[in-house]
């Protein structure tokens, strides 16, 4: 009689292979890291690997998810942090989880632009499973359409705009840490970045006080 796998085996053998993914996609380019050579260094057969994932862009989308760390937990706790602490203190949390996050993922995301039959598939994956930058843009604009509800951003401010800013310049600040030798320390770019933000976020009284 064949014995069937135990959960936590088959946990194991499903996190090996996240492991082994990133360490060869970060070592190698998406472009040189094979099936094969993902389950040799997860030593496992490459058999195994498709039992765990249908493809390799699974097998991507489970490294990337892997590697959001705190980044969506916090996203998907904003609307229990709606009219709680100071928007700056929210802000700068969601923009702290964010950096982390791309610093971690941005080479492999980017990577995925060298092979289009795959980044078409991610994108199926990702609109049938509702995941992506999308979602969490949209979280957090929700978060901020619901603190201007309560007066704690302007009337007219744009939320959605205010929310991809944000995000964007998240990115964009990992990327120029993969790029720059001499780049400033991020963590310390947080408090700046969400701060300007702020500025055009701020009801017209709170701005005139801090004038």
């Amino acid at each position: 009689m064949t014995r069937s796998p135990a959960k936590s085996e088959v946990a194991g053998t499903r996190e090996r292979l996240i492991s082994a993914t990133a360490r060869l996609m970060c070592e190698r380019g998406l472009a040189h890291t094979s099936t094969r050579d993902i389950a040799r260094v997860a030593g496992v057969a490459e058999g195994a690997l498709y039992h765990h994932f249908a493809d390799k862009a699974e097998l991507l989308l489970a490294v990337i998810q892997a590697g959001m760390g705190e980044f969506k937990q916090v996203v998907d706790s904003l609307a229990l942090q709606v009219g709680r602490r100071s928007l700056r203190a929210n802000l700068e949390q969601v923009a702290r989880a964010a950096l982390e996050f791309h610093l971690r993922v941005a080479p492999m995301v980017c990577s995925l632009y060298s092979d289009r039959t795959l980044l078409v598939r991610v994108r199926q994956i990702l609109e049938r499973n509702k995941l992506g930058p999308g979602e969490s843009g949209a979280a957090l604009a929700a978060y901020l359409e619901a603190e201007q509800r309560l007066g704690r951003v302007a009337p007219g401010a744009n939320s959605r705009a205010a929310a991809e800013l944000l995000l964007a310049g998240c990115f964009q600040a990992a990327m120029r840490e993969h790029f720059s030798c001499n780049a400033a320390p991020l963590k310390h770019g947080v408090r700046d970045m969400v701060g300007a933000l702020i500025d055009g976020l701020a009801p017209a009284v709170l701005a005139e006080a801090h004038e």
